[in-house]
């Protein structure tokens, strides 16, 4: 079976070290020894010794799995230059989405085109909610106007704990980005938790949006209804997400496809990822 997973985190450079995401010595209720146990998910070897081998195996147990990988700011800024040596070393494994500043700046445009337009990334990723910004701020607004004008997909991170307040994740938001930028594609990682119906009516009624809630459309609150999207309103609109290395690969993929009917799974598990990321028509 064939796989895309939207949020895929492997270990290498901007994930790793100390406060990153593999940091089994971080006792952060977020961090990767402490954070799968609230999603009923397991530990896997490649999480526990951050193992880029044992990572491929887990996938390789999964399915045909390709990993979209998207970079956020940590304390050395955006290493996408380390996400192009990746997808150099790896172009069979990965699919690369480079990270962006929720702004509109002429940096933030140049990022886009250096890695999008004349680089290998298929994507941008964005996480207003961090850096304290509505996805609908005027000040992002050069931004999705640039992605809709040269038809670069946009992942933002809307939902979960992306935001010092939950209004961060509010679907109205990306309500308005959708009327505003009616051609530009953009898919909510997290899903818009905890704000889960209105993110699906979003979704439904707007034609240039998809969901992703990744972690969040399993064992946590409101997680049947992203599932009753997945299976009838949203199955040509939902992306399968792990969220990795906050839980492991196999459970994530096992998890998904037990609450799938079996009509939808081709289409959530892959080809709506496809279709978005511009890999099928």
């Amino acid at each position: 079976m064939k796989i895309i997973d939207m949020r895929l985190r492997p270990p290498f450079q901007p994930y790793l070290g100390k406060g990153g995401m593999f940091d089994m010595e971080s006792e952060h209720p977020f961090g990767v020894k402490n954070f799968y146990k609230n999603f009923g998910m397991n530990l896997s070897d490649s999480m526990r010794e951050a193992s880029m081998e044992k990572l491929f195996a887990e996938m390789d147990r999964a399915g045909e799995m390709t990993g979209v990988v998207s970079i956020r700011k940590n304390a050395r800024g955006y290493e996408n230059d380390a996400l192009v040596e990746l997808l150099e070393q790896y172009p069979q494994r990965f699919v690369g989405a480079c990270g962006i500043a929720s702004d509109g700046s002429e940096e933030t445009i140049a990022v886009l085109q250096k890695y999008v337009l004349e680089g290998p990334c298929l994507t941008a990723f964005m996480e207003p909610g961090f850096a304290e910004v509505f996805m609908d701020d005027e000040k992002i607004f050069p931004t999705y106007e640039f992605c809709e004008k040269n038809q670069i997909p946009l992942m933002i991170s809307f939902g979960g704990f992306h935001g010092p307040t939950a209004e961060y994740c509010n679907a109205l938001h990306a309500d308005t980005v959708a009327k505003i930028f009616p051609k530009l594609k953009f898919v909510l990682c997290h899903g818009g938790w905890p704000w889960v119906e209105a993110a699906v009516h979003l979704t439904f009624k707007s034609p240039n949006v998809y969901l992703s809630p990744d972690i969040y459309a399993l064992h946590a609150a409101g997680a049947q209804s992203y599932m009753e999207a997945a299976n009838y309103m949203l199955r040509e609109k939902f992306l399968y997400g792990s969220a990795y290395p906050c839980v492991d690969v196999e459970t994530s993929v096992a998890m998904y496809l037990q609450n799938l009917r079996p009509e939808v799974v081709a289409d959530v598990m892959y080809h709506n990822a496809a279709r978005f990321l511009g890999l099928e028509a």
